[in-house]
């Protein structure tokens, strides 16, 4: 029986960020297009359209939840819930435009 070795491969993470404002939501998975990426990851608070591209307009499907690696790219978008507008704004780095916002009617931007 052969032996190999493991490689390994080191990965900076930052700190989890929480986006939700109230316990509660509804949301659905989403493979996201290698365009979302902007440094490897595709932040927490990103406005989704369809074919998990970024979509800061009235083709937003929904907001990412968490931060998603490009190296794993299936992530997960707000449908119905309540988050905490100026924490994305600062994570994401960019505000949710009001075409977005009113194409998303079950999330409240608090």
């Amino acid at each position: 029986m052969a032996i190999q070795a493991m490689g390994n491969e080191n990965i900076t993470v930052a700190d989890e960020v929480n986006i939700l404002k109230r316990p509660g939501f509804e949301a659905i998975p989403i493979t996201l297009d290698s365009t979302a990426f902007r440094d490897g990851v595709c932040k927490a608070g990103a406005p989704i359209g369809a074919g998990g591209v970024i979509k800061n307009d009235k083709n937003c499907i929904g907001i990412l939840l968490h931060d998603v690696p490009q190296t794993r790219p299936q992530g997960t978008i707000l449908k119905k819930a309540y988050v905490r507008n100026d924490v994305i704004t600062k994570h994401y780095g960019t505000a949710i435009a009001d075409a977005a916002k009113t194409a998303l009617p079950m999330i409240v931007f608090e």
